[in-house]
């Protein structure tokens, strides 16, 4: 909730106290008593049954509005209880009516009377609440409740018309992802409105926040739109069943968690039927990301894009050319889907990474402190990106406790959330080789069997250190790092591609790989290339019969092979880059060894195979060699 105050207003007697209590529960702010900041004399006064003038109520009011101003100055927000009967009073005391808010708690006169009598101990008269009734000058502006209605529907009915239906977004999940994309969204211009089951927010948090998903919705202009920031899988389910009885048609509920592509097709077909828009969205860039521009891959309701796009247009991260890092995917799981194979491509690169570090490291004898400077050389070259950056930072950073570098220190077992699992599992699904991206994914598997890796090192040995040139070593590092790169995109690439084609996606290359040039994890410079080379030919099947990137395998292919050679006798694992090696000689043979294997799989299954001197399909009868057309 941003900075404002509310001053809950009324006769004495109408329950201003007791609802201003409450109300400020439900806000999570403080409750202040306004009769507490009448001066002695005033207090005296009232005591002995004589009404206030103006000159009595001057220091009051001042004392008041300086406790506003200065709450206000402090970002803070609170709750007043304070009779504000007329309107010059409450002049003074919200000047600013977005931030300061009135509740008009109204009542007859009878009712009042009787609730004041049967109290123990109160000293208001009759004549002096009349004299209250007479002043009373009823606003305008305020919030006006009924107090005959029973105190929760009352706070409802408060909480209802304070959040003004002015919110464009509400937001579910208010974990760190969450927090930040609704910073995101306020810093632009967004209201935002808040909810969390077991919110555990920091003291700065200035967002409104529900205290239910019933709060959260009503406080939205229809047609709504509702952000979900809550971990993939059956809790998407959960938050969906929660809103969809308050939803109506044409509202709009958006994922923009991890969730698995074929899920996000199940919610949009399931919501439809009610009329409600869904839309999976893919969101990188991590916490820094969501808080000062996000990459976001948004696939799903065609109508809804239309609508919540100058929304995420305005909070997405910006590309050098002034593009913002966000365009529409596709219809049913495409966002998801993108959203994924990015994350494939970010297993791959940062194997890639750290095996090329593990060469130089382990293999070469390089310090931590002296790859920092070679990952910062890289940085300012055709390396450049977010990843080869952070990769020096890590390397630099010392540990506090032991003066280390602190990567020394860390554990050699990588976690993983499953989103390149997936990426590896759906690429042989639709048959296309990601061989990088699983080098990846078996990498983070076998870093996690720390025992029996540290069992084989004592049975095997570990590798050797290298005796030659380190200098070129670095040199041809580099160029290997490159050529790996270009093949871990040019897989991520060809699985879009596969994808389209068995989904009917339409997916636009170029616009893919614009949104990944700022605000997610694999920025790149090389990103920009890759959007040229499809803006060339939108109909490139594959990113390595692009000439540019041709030649610049070309030009590394050397080295490449080099460092491939030198870490298999040294005996450092080079999964990722041997794979990508692999995958280009795989990819530029016109004659691979699967002839044996069909000649084989004939053999012990009859399952057929093709010629390369005369059409048909043939299977031979292995016993005697004599091949017979089948078709």
């Amino acid at each position: 909730m941003p900075p404002m105050f509310v001053v809950v207003m009324g006769v004495s007697g109408s329950g201003k106290s007791t609802i201003g209590h409450l109300l400020a529960e439900r806000l999570g702010c403080p409750f202040y008593d306004g009769d507490d900041y009448h001066p002695a004399a005033n207090v005296a006064k009232m005591a002995a049954g004589t009404p206030l003038d103006d000159d009595d109520r001057a220091d009051w009011l001042a004392a008041l509005a300086a406790l506003i101003a200065a709450g206000l100055s402090r970002g803070e927000r609170g709750v007043i209880a304070c009779s504000a009967l007329r309107k010059r009073y409450r002049d003074v005391l919200g000047p600013d009516p977005r931030r300061v808010r009135f509740v008009y708690l109204r009542g007859d006169f009878a009712a009042i009377q009787a609730r004041l009598q049967s109290r123990e101990g109160h000293f208001m008269r009759a004549e002096l609440l009349q004299s209250q009734f007479e002043a009373l000058e009823e606003p305008d502006e305020a919030i006006v409740v009924d107090t005959s209605l029973e105190p929760d529907r009352i706070l409802d009915t408060i909480m209802e018309q304070l959040m003004d239906q002015e919110y464009a977004l509400g937001l579910l999940g208010l974990g760190v992802m969450g927090r930040s994309l609704a910073l995101n969204f306020e810093r632009h211009g967004h209201r935002v409105i808040g909810f969390d089951p077991a919110p555990r927010l920091p003291a700065d948090f200035n967002v409104r926040v529900a205290a239910t998903v019933t709060e959260l919705v009503a406080a939205l202009t229809p047609p709504r739109v509702i952000l979900l920031m809550v971990p993939a899988g059956p809790i998407v389910d959960t938050a969906i069943a929660s809103l969809r009885p308050l939803l109506s048609p044409g509202d709009v509920i958006i994922d923009g968690g991890n969730s698995y592509f074929t899920d996000t097709e199940r919610r949009v077909t399931e919501l439809a039927t009610d009329g409600i828009e869904f839309v999976g969205l893919g969101v990188s860039g991590g916490e820094s990301g969501a808080l000062w521009g996000p990459s976001l891959m948004p696939g799903g309701s065609s109508a809804a894009w239309a609508r919540v796009r100058p929304l995420f247009e305005s909070i997405a991260a910006i590309a050098p050319d002034g593009a913002p890092c966000v365009a529409w995917m596709g219809p049913g799981g495409a966002g998801h889907y993108v959203k994924m194979v990015h994350n494939g491509i970010e297993y791959g690169d940062m194997q890639l990474i750290a095996e090329i570090y593990d060469l130089l490291h382990r293999g070469a004898g390089l310090s931590s402190a002296e790859l920092a400077d070679v990952f910062d050389h890289w940085n300012q070259g055709p390396l450049r990106s977010y990843l080869i950056e952070i990769t020096a930072r890590v390397l630099r950073q010392m540990d506090e406790f032991t003066g280390h570098p602190l990567v020394d220190l860390i554990m050699d077992i990588a976690g993983q959330k499953g989103t390149g699992r997936w990426t590896s599992q759906i690429a042989l699904e639709v048959g296309a080789p990601t061989p990088t991206i699983n080098a990846a994914v078996v990498m983070r598997l076998l870093s996690a069997a720390k025992t029996t890796r540290v069992a084989a090192a004592q049975l095997y040995g570990g590798p050797a250190r290298y005796t030659g040139d380190v200098a070129a070593l670095v040199a041809a590092a580099e160029q290997a790092l490159l050529a790996g790169k270009i093949a871990v995109y040019a897989q991520g690439m060809a699985l879009l591609r596969a994808a389209a084609e068995t989904y009917n996606w339409g997916l636009n290359y170029a616009d893919i790989v614009r949104v990944w040039r700022a605000g997610c994890i694999i920025r790149a410079d090389l990103l920009g290339d890759i959007a040229a080379a499809y803006l060339r030919q939108p109909d490139l099947r594959h990113l390595l019969l692009d000439e540019t990137f041709a030649q610049t395998v070309r030009d590394a292919e050397g080295d490449w092979r080099l460092v491939v050679r030198t870490a298999a006798e040294l005996g450092i694992p080079l999964l990722a880059v041997a794979a990508a090696l692999g995958y280009f000689d795989a990819l530029r043979s016109d004659r691979l060894p699967a002839n044996l294997i069909q000649a084989q799989r004939d053999y012990f299954g009859a399952h057929t195979y093709h010629r390369t001197d005369r059409e048909g399909v043939f299977h031979t009868d292995w016993g005697q060699a004599a091949p017979t057309d089948l078709t």
